[in-house]
């Protein structure tokens, strides 16, 4: 079952939570594409084809939707939540030779406070604004796409695996992926623009932010149960990666 809804409709600014509810299986029927927009995914893993090409989408990466295009999607993992805003043709004219985007902890946060804003009746022009910048920090994330079908597979398996086991070794993806180590971490690179550690690093970092956002207050157990050395090391690369403390992140996602 599929359901949308406006959150955002200001400025020429929609932004529309997408849920989706489905029971694992094949691929659905080819949907007709008719808005241009910018889809980040906040919640599970699914498959998107368009054409030739399919991809492996979780709450690491987006996308962007074409008009003039059509699109099948499968649902391996169940559930999935995405968020779609759609802006201005204009600004998104111009990435037409793009497709996947790799969100990293500071974009994630910037589309979690979008949400958490619009929940809380903030100023539509306040919501609007956010949007413009949220997608344009996206498109600059956006990563070209990948002409060697081979390629894509193997690093979606790895990145498959990576979503449901954040320990799991290189040794093990690299198997996974049928390549040695050395291959594997130069491939995932020209394919998602980040290190094998970078991907991993900011899936941990999603996870506290959900849990900050959920009213975790103890750092150290939070620490422990998403894949950190300590309280320390946790607050260290979060800061880090978004410039911000996990007490500011929890006012800022629970509070708003």
């Amino acid at each position: 079952m599929h359901s949308e809804r406006t959150i955002v409709d200001a400025d020429g600014v929609t932004v529309t939570d997408v849920s989706c509810h489905a029971e694992p299986g094949g691929w659905s029927a080819p949907e007709p594409v008719t808005r241009q927009s910018v889809v980040l995914i906040r919640s599970g893993l699914f498959r998107r084809r368009v054409g030739n090409q399919d991809t492996v989408l979780d709450a690491s990466t987006g996308y962007l939707s074409t008009p003039g295009t059509e699109a099948s999607f499968a649902h391996p993992a169940g559930d999935d939540r995405c968020t779609s805003i759609t802006v201005p043709d204009s600004l998104l004219r111009s990435t037409d030779r793009r497709e996947m985007i790799i969100s990293d902890p500071r974009l994630d946060l910037a589309h979690r406070t979008l949400i958490a804003r619009a929940r809380s009746g903030a100023a539509p022009d306040e919501l609007a604004e956010r949007a413009h910048v949220l997608v344009g920090t996206a498109l600059a994330a956006a990563r070209p796409r990948l002409t060697v079908a081979a390629i894509r597979e193997r690093v979606d398996r790895v990145r498959q695996q990576l979503a449901a086991d954040r320990s799991a070794s290189l040794d093990d993806l690299a198997r996974t992926a049928a390549l040695s180590p050395c291959h594997l971490s130069r491939t995932f690179r020209r394919a998602t623009g980040m290190t094998i550690t970078s991907y991993r690093i900011g899936l941990r970092l999603r996870d506290v932010i959900d849990r900050l956002a959920a009213g975790q207050t103890d750092l150290a157990t939070l620490a422990a149960e998403t894949g950190f050395s300590d309280q320390a090391h946790l607050t260290r690369l979060l800061k880090r990666e978004t410039k911000t403390t996990p007490a500011s992140v929890r006012r800022l996602l629970v509070s708003s």
